[in-house]
């Protein structure tokens, strides 16, 4: 998890991008490394909570296997949700605490681990998704209450960064022009016909 306080939170990990009917998809890649086997992925969302804010996420899919029948693969599926656990266990440290949730009204059978740090982080934006944690889950519903039917073992980890300057001036600059168009449309008045001079 050394890779999650970077400057650019996972960026070390970065690997071939995301490609979307054969065109690369804009801040999102491949990981260079494998979690117990299974294969990463990396995003950076950014312009969130009025522009400031990005969120850097690294997700991996640890067992899946499409089933109605809780027995079948339900072994191998905790198996991996207990092997994900201890190995963040061993990665984090006394530094991060556990909290652990064994039900869901949406799943027939669920289990979550979220770690947190000892000391709370300071994170940009307004809200606040679980740093890390490990979820294992089962449905028998298809596209219904959760999506696909079967089990499904995700590691996730996130953290919120403060945009860099650059990005929030470009951003700004951009939705000026038009800020000042809609302005004027709807009122006609001098603040609105300032902007649109402003932004030329």
């Amino acid at each position: 998890m050394e890779a999650r306080a970077e400057d650019e939170p996972f960026s070390s990990l970065r690997g071939d991008p995301r490609m979307l009917g054969g065109e690369p998809l804009p801040d999102a890649w491949e990981s260079k490394e494998t979690l117990l086997d299974s294969a990463c992925r990396l995003s950076a969302m950014r312009g969130f909570f009025g522009g400031n804010t990005d969120i850097h996420t690294y997700s991996c899919t640890l067992f899946e296997a499409g089933t109605m029948n809780p027995e079948a693969d339900g072994e191998l599926a905790r198996s991996a949700y207990e092997a994900a656990v201890s190995t963040a266990e061993a990665c984090l440290g006394d530094a991060w605490t556990t909290d652990t949730v064994t039900e869901s009204a949406q799943y027939d059978v669920y289990g979550k681990t979220t770690f947190k740090p000892v000391v709370p982080e300071e994170q940009a934006g307004g809200f606040r998704a679980d740093p890390i944690y490990v979820e294992m889950l089962f449905s028998r519903f298809t596209e219904g209450r959760g999506g696909k039917s079967g089990w499904e073992v995700t590691l996730q980890a996130h953290l919120w960064t403060a945009a860099p300057w650059q990005e929030i001036f470009w951003r700004s600059f951009a939705v000026w022009p038009i800020a000042g168009i809609c302005s004027a449309y709807l009122g006609g008045f001098q603040m609105p016909l300032a902007i649109m001079r402003s932004a030329r």
